[in-house]
C-alpha cells in the first residue's frame, strides 16, 4: 500500500509540469515493475532506494522536463544506466532520445523495455569515448561524472546552440569552479524537487 501512495504522490508532482496521460502512467508502472524485477539479478539501483523508487528515481528523472521547452529536438542521455533519466523522459514525451550506456546488461535491459515508450529510442551500447559523428540539441545525465568530465564528453556531441541538463549532488559548487578552469560556459541552477542537497544545472554556450 505504501508504494501505491508514493506512486500517486509522484504522479501528482509530475502533473504539475507535464500533461500525464493514462497510457504514460501505465508505461511508467510497467517500467518500474521491469526495473525491480531485473534489479533482483543485477544491482541497477541501490537496494536502499527501492522503497522510494517513485520519488528517488522516477520523479527525480521526470523533473528535467521543467527545463525542456521543446520535446521535438534530439536528445542524448550519457551513461543512461537502466534508463534514468533518459528512458523515463522518453515515456513522458521526448520524441527522440539516444541512450548511451557501456554496460551490456543495462543496455540489454533498455532493449527489453524499449517498447514501453511510444517515441524514438536508440540504444548505443558503447563507451562515450568510442562514439563519434553524432550531434544533439540537448544532452542530459544523472550520476555519471563530475562537471568537468561531463563537459569534456559533451563538447564533441553538442550542437553549437545546444544545452545540457545535469542532475547533480552536493559537490556541485566545487565542480563548477573546477570546470571554469578548463571551459567557458554559462549556466543556471535550479533546486531539485527530490533532494535538498541536489540541483539541476543547465549549461550552455560552452567553449
Amino acid at each position: 500500500m505504501q508504494i501505491e501512495l508514493k506512486k500517486r504522490s509522484a504522479f501528482n508532482e509530475i502533473k504539475k509540469f507535464c500533461e500525464l496521460k493514462n497510457s504514460q502512467e501505465k508505461n511508467l508502472e510497467d517500467f518500474v515493475i521491469a526495473l525491480l524485477q531485473e534489479n533482483q539479478n543485477f544491482n541497477f539501483i541501490g537496494k536502499s532506494t527501492i522503497e522510494n523508487i517513485w520519488e528517488r528515481h522516477i520523479l527525480d528523472s521526470a523533473q528535467l522536463l521543467r527545463f525542456i521547452t521543446n520535446k521535438n529536438i534530439k536528445f542524448a542521455d550519457l551513461g543512461a544506466g537502466a534508463g534514468l533519466p533518459g528512458f523515463v523522459l522518453s515515456i513522458l514525451g521526448l520524441r527522440e532520445i539516444h541512450l548511451i550506456e557501456k554496460s551490456f546488461r543495462k543496455a540489454d535491459f533498455l532493449r527489453k523495455v524499449k517498447l514501453l515508450s511510444n517515441n524514438r529510442v536508440f540504444i548505443h551500447q558503447a563507451k562515450i569515448e568510442e562514439l563519434s559523428q553524432m550531434e544533439f540539441d540537448c544532452i542530459i545525465s544523472r550520476a555519471l561524472a563530475p562537471l568537468p568530465k561531463l563537459l569534456e564528453y559533451t563538447k564533441k556531441f553538442l550542437k553549437k546552440d545546444g544545452y545540457c541538463l545535469f542532475l547533480k549532488g552536493k559537490n556541485l559548487n566545487s565542480e563548477i569552479e573546477n570546470a571554469q578552469k578548463i571551459f567557458q560556459f554559462e549556466y543556471e541552477l535550479h533546486p531539485s524537487l527530490t533532494s535538498d542537497e541536489s540541483n539541476i544545472i543547465k549549461v550552455f554556450n560552452i567553449n
